[in-house]
């Protein structure tokens, strides 16, 4: 089908109300650097680790395959033109108030800046990926 359309044609299918995204997976500059900081500071659990394959992985124990770290394309990682398609921010769902002050603490102890509203941390990554830790709601 897509190769029947036009390059003008413009396809817009809007997503479900609950849509799922199981797993992101981020280019990145320094793979060691994410790892420490999605382990030490958000809280993750580590999966893969494979300087060997280019691919470091953590997530929670429910889902140990949540965020992957690529180093494939590492040579050609150049900042993004305004406006590129990509992922703006991406959200981890924690189930407790205890999580998300536990998580706040983390990230003061480790000086890293955030945003905090009622529910909601959103901060940046040592690589400048955005995300938002929000409260699971009921």
């Amino acid at each position: 089908m897509l190769q029947e359309l036009d390059t003008a044609d413009l396809v817009k299918v809007p997503l479900a109300a609950d849509s799922f995204i199981g797993h992101i997976h981020m280019r990145a500059r320094s793979p060691e650097t994410l790892m420490a900081f999605y382990l030490g500071v958000v809280g993750f659990k580590p999966h893969i680790q494979s300087a060997r394959f280019g691919l470091f992985d953590c997530g929670t124990e429910e889902r140990p395959h949540m965020v992957a770290f690529n180093i494939w394309a590492h040579d050609e990682l150049k900042e993004p033109p305004l406006g590129a398609a990509g992922l703006e921010h991406f959200t981890v769902v924690l189930p407790t108030r205890e999580n998300l002050a536990a998580a706040a603490r983390r990230l003061g102890e480790a000086h890293v800046p955030s945003l905090q509203t009622e529910g909601a941390l959103d901060l940046c990554d040592p690589e400048g990926n955005r995300l938002r830790m929000v409260l699971a709601s009921d």
